[in-house]
């Protein structure tokens, strides 16, 4: 749920909650699908740590009228081909010091997150857009497995000066998530608001876009936040987008955990394609997010 699902936005080092105006707005502040005016459907894949982590999100979004907006997504984050030694361990004569293993007798598992998203966006007379997310999870690693849900709620105003506001209150009631072990998980309530601003310059055929968010977080992150007081924690993320005829975008941003960002767009008539560079620390490779959003 922290990864992020566009490489739009993470070329902005995240800072997206005031900027979301596509179908990933469903991820990033439901409220702002308020500005899809057709049917979108997104694709995004990205492989992280050395590639052995793969993180999917298929999205579809459409306008019912009356200024109201439905989204669909689901959300996939998986490790596959997982070895799995539980029932290959052969002890010699007994002995716990003297053991090998039966190579024949070793299987392969997968552990899997899963995520579905309803998401529903209602703009105003007053201008300002409501929306919401019911967000149903599924966890499975070999064989155990864990169901939850969870509930965001957001809002947004777009300014015809080209100021955009936006927050987004995410696992709004504490999302949980039971184990069929007994265990149980909570998510702790987060957070997300931004601003942002378009300037455009016509005789250059340019938009400039930057913006700005602050993440507030209740999970005690003393040691990783750039503030924090008992259990909440701030941070911040910044990034900027500009195009060009919007036809070539080009970004870059800081996001939370200081970790900086790269991106590039192309825009052509019903497809966008989206591509980000995040970098990681050496050890654990550097990620490449590609995406697709289709017009329809």
């Amino acid at each position: 749920m922290e990864i992020g699902v566009a490489p739009r936005a993470q070329g902005m080092g995240g800072a997206f909650v005031a900027v979301a105006n596509d179908i990933s707005a469903s991820y990033y502040n439901p409220a702002a699908l308020v500005n899809l005016t057709q049917t979108q459907i997104s694709f995004m894949h990205t492989q992280q740590m050395i590639a052995s982590v793969n993180y999917d999100y298929l999205a579809f979004g459409k306008p019912l009228g009356g200024n109201r907006v439905v989204g669909l997504s689901l959300i996939r984050l998986g490790i596959d081909n997982i070895k799995d030694s539980r029932q290959a361990l052969i002890y010699l004569e007994s002995d716990p010091d003297n053991w090998r293993l039966d190579w024949s007798r070793i299987t392969e598992f997968n552990a899997a997150d899963y995520i579905f998203n309803l998401s529903v966006a209602q703009r105003m007379a007053s201008n300002w857009a409501f929306g919401g997310n019911v967000k149903l999870i599924r966890r499975k690693i070999a064989d155990h497995s864990a169901n939850g849900i969870g509930l965001d709620l957001s809002i947004y105003r777009d300014f015809s000066s080209g100021l955009t506001l936006g927050a987004a209150l995410k696992n709004v009631t504490t999302t949980f998530i039971s184990w069929d072990t007994g265990e149980k998980e909570l998510v702790a309530p987060a957070l997300f608001s931004g601003v942002s601003y378009l300037w455009q310059f016509s005789s250059f055929h340019l938009g400039v876009r930057p913006a700005v968010e602050l993440i507030l977080r209740g999970e005690h992150r003393q040691k990783s936040a750039s503030l924090s007081a008992g259990a909440l924690s701030l941070d911040m993320a910044a990034g900027l987008e500009i195009n060009y005829f919007e036809l070539l975008y080009f970004r870059s941003g800081y996001d939370e955990i200081q970790r900086f960002n790269l991106g590039v767009g192309i825009q052509i008539p019903h497809v966008r394609i989206d591509y980000a560079f995040t970098n990681y620390d050496q050890e654990l490779g550097n990620s490449h997010r590609i995406g697709l959003i289709v017009l329809l």
